[in-house]
Order: C-alpha cells, then structure tokens, then sequence
C-alpha cells in the first residue's frame, strides 16, 4: 500500500513528499474516533481479528495491523487524489459530483433496506452521512468524488485480501449479528459507505490543515 505513494512522492508536478507531514497528521486526527469505533465493535464481538494472519502485537483489544492501517490507507488514498488535482485540474466534474453525492445516501438507503440492520450497517450509513454533508458543504471538494473512484482499484484488492477473497479464512470476520451477508465478491456492502467515511473525513481535514499551515 506504501510502495507506489511513497516512491512516487517526488514526482516533480505532484510534490507529495511535501505533504507527508500534513497527510500522517489528518490520518493521526480521524484514527482517534475510528479506532474507538473499532475498540468497541470488537470489545463487543461484532466484528474480529483471525491470528493466523497477524503478528500477535495488539493494542486495546486491536492488532498493530489494525492501528496501522488508518494511518497507511489514508496517506495512499491522500496522494491518489493530489494526483487527480494535478492531472484532472482541467474537468470541473460537475455533473459527476450532482451523481456521486446522490447515489451515496442511495447506496445507504438500499443496504438499510435489504435486511435487518445490525449496529455496523447503522454505524456506517450515518457516519457516511455525516462526512457526505460535511463535503459539500467544503468549498474544495470539487476532486473527491473522483479521487474516491479512483480509491476503488486498490480498495477492492485489500479488502479483498481481509475479507477471506484470497485467503483460506478471512483476516477479519464479522459477527452473524451485524447481518453483513450481503457482499461485493467478499466484501461486506458496508464497507464502501465505512472506507467513504474514512478516507474523504481525511481528505477534507487534510485540505483544512494545509490552509492553516500555509498562513
């Protein structure tokens, strides 16, 4: 997940290396809330770590992996979207944008409709909602819509790999509780509107931290 943001930070148009700073401190300021969220969830059995694919090193009931993982994917996914700020700086994204924020409360919707809900699909539907007012209501959300597609690529990949697509049994498992038997290929359905939230509330607080640094 590092390898391609990391060797690709000194790209002479992209410049990201200057932002890694900014990018590890946005990840550092959402963990908080998302790793209390995960604390809870697996204090409670909701959802849990298989210790065959994974050091033994926990913290608060969390594998290190796991700790690790809301600072590494949001530093990937920051520097796919100053990529489509820099490449894609000539499309206004208008109409694509009116769509994208339409089908989120949609997709929301459809999974609390397509079965009884369990506190994850809950949890998820209304912290997406929440990031979704709090993007359009920021005037420099013009390229997340577009950076999140993007996002899709390597999130169907390592989620793929935790959710048992390419394993013998799955990294992370779910309580039959949470009734996420509704998937993408292995991929609970809750998870985009769960990786929307994580990744664009990165965004947006690493847009707002840029501003107030540069004064």
């Amino acid at each position: 997940t590092l390898i391609c943001p990391v060797f690709l930070s000194f790209d002479k148009n992209i410049r990201y290396v200057k932002s890694w700073k900014t990018a590890f401190l946005s990840a550092l300021i959402i963990s908080i809330p998302f790793i209390i969220w995960d604390i809870i969830f697996t204090q409670n059995g909701f959802w849990g770590f298989n210790p065959d694919y994974i050091t033994g090193i926990y913290f608060y009931h969390l594998p290190i992996e796991e700790i690790l993982f809301f600072f590494i994917v949001p530093f990937a996914c920051i520097f796919i979207y100053e990529c489509c700020k820099y490449f894609l700086r000539s499309y206004s994204f208008t109409n694509f944008n009116r769509i994208f924020t339409f089908l989120i409360p949609i997709y929301g919707i459809v999974l609390v409709f397509l079965d009884d809900v369990g506190y994850y699909t809950l949890s998820s539907v209304i912290s997406s909602s929440v990031v979704l007012f709090w993007m359009m209501k920021n005037p420099q959300y013009r390229y997340i819509p577009i950076a999140f597609v993007f996002v899709f690529i390597p999130f169907f990949i390592v989620n793929g790999f935790l959710t048992g697509g390419f394993t013998e049994a799955p990294v992370v498992w779910y309580s039959d509780a949470q009734k996420v038997d509704h998937r993408i290929f292995t991929i609970p359905m809750e998870d985009i509107l769960y990786n929307y939230a994580l990744i664009v509330s990165n965004i947006l607080v690493f847009e707002f931290l840029k501003k107030r640094l540069a004064k």
